[in-house]
């Protein structure tokens, strides 16, 4: 009889456990990982899995059917068109507005020369998010447009698949320099080292970095789903949000 009704607790404690997996934007790794974490503490019986990735590629994994029951982006249109498609059930939601920051280890980088560090002769290797499908790597281009020197530096350009990967170009000196998320300039494998300067791109050299969310179709019926969806909204989140740099409307 005791075995049952252990076997009964088990099977009780199983039914009202979830689980799901959430494709999000590397800007957000250390963000969305300290929200997690918050959000789990008052859900200890679910588990929730973090894929991260460049937007547009996490936009047409889940396009081919991936298992994310939230996809984050860096980039609203890419949810907006999901959501016209049908991938994404809820309608778009700004998490964000990003900002973006050029970054060195180097000794000689100056944060206040800003533009003007990466035409130092120092520099061989910029390293930039690949524009293509990244949206940080975009708003570096729009940036280095804006300031007429994109052109001229092309040939120094190291392409990051995602932002996250285009931070540890620099982080391991593959790159003397790069474009980045403000969010991973704060993180704390870089905020807590001596090689935490870095330079903020004014957010009118480039289009507004403006970030969204939604539900997907896999996951429109997950109450789990719906419970970090909402999350997302709370004082707790938004401050965690707001120490990695992120701007909260």
């Amino acid at each position: 009889m005791k075995k049952i009704f252990l076997s009964l607790i088990l099977l009780a404690t199983c039914m009202f456990a979830d689980k799901i997996t959430i494709f999000a934007a590397s800007d957000l790794k250390f963000a969305l990982d300290e929200i997690k974490t918050e959000f789990l503490k008052q859900n200890t019986k679910d588990e929730i899995e973090m894929i991260y990735g460049s937007s547009g590629k996490g936009m047409h994994q889940i396009e081919n059917g991936a298992p994310y029951s939230l996809f984050f982006s860096a980039n609203m249109e890419f949810v907006e068109k999901m959501f016209k498609h049908g991938d994404v059930t809820t309608k778009p939601k700004p998490y964000a507005l990003g900002r973006v920051v050029i970054w060195s280890k180097h000794k000689n980088f100056d944060a206040t020369k800003g533009f003007d560090n990466l035409k130092a002769p120092w520099v061989q290797k910029i390293a930039i998010a690949n524009p293509t499908h990244a949206p940080y790597g975009e708003k570096a281009k729009q940036a280095m447009e804006s300031m007429g020197i994109y052109e001229s530096l092309k040939s120094k350009f190291i392409f990051g698949e995602n932002i996250s990967q285009t931070a540890g170009f620099v982080a391991s000196e593959a790159a003397d320099i790069g474009i980045i998320a403000l969010s991973l300039a704060l993180a704390p494998t870089i905020a807590n080292t001596e090689h935490n300067k870095y330079y903020l791109i004014e957010n009118k050299l480039h289009k507004p970095l403006e970030q969204g969310y939604g539900i997907t179709k896999h996951g429109s019926n997950s109450s789990l789903t719906k419970k970090f969806y909402d999350f997302m909204e709370t004082k707790t989140a938004n401050d965690v949000m707001k120490k990695y740099g992120f701007v909260i409307d």
